[in-house]
């Protein structure tokens, strides 16, 4: 049989890091499309339309993915607070039935 050591704390930091990038993804990922299209199109003009179209898709699909990325964060955090708890109860389970 093998043994498992898990330090719960060190799990739990692990899961506020992997929050706080979440956090810190979907706020850079935040950023106006809308606003940054105009601007661009106001600099490009007719002569550059068509690299404009195809910026705004890359942008829609880039940020898109960052926030995906940021959800897998978030998610990824979630399931080691949930599986901290889940070794903390089993553990304390565990020392009742050996204390008795």
């Amino acid at each position: 049989m093998s043994s498992l050591m898990m330090v719960g704390e060190a799990v739990d930091g692990l899961a506020a890091t992997s929050a706080t990038m979440g956090t810190a993804l979907a706020a850079a990922g935040g950023v106006n499309a809308a606003a940054n299209t105009t601007a661009m199109v106001a600099v490009f003009g007719l002569v550059g339309q068509e690299f404009v179209a195809a910026f705004a898709g890359a942008q829609a699909a880039h940020l898109a993915a960052v926030g995906s990325l940021a959800a897998v964060h978030a998610g990824t955090a979630a399931a080691m607070l949930a599986g901290s708890a889940a070794f903390a109860a089993a553990d304390a389970t565990g020392a009742a039935t050996v204390s008795r």
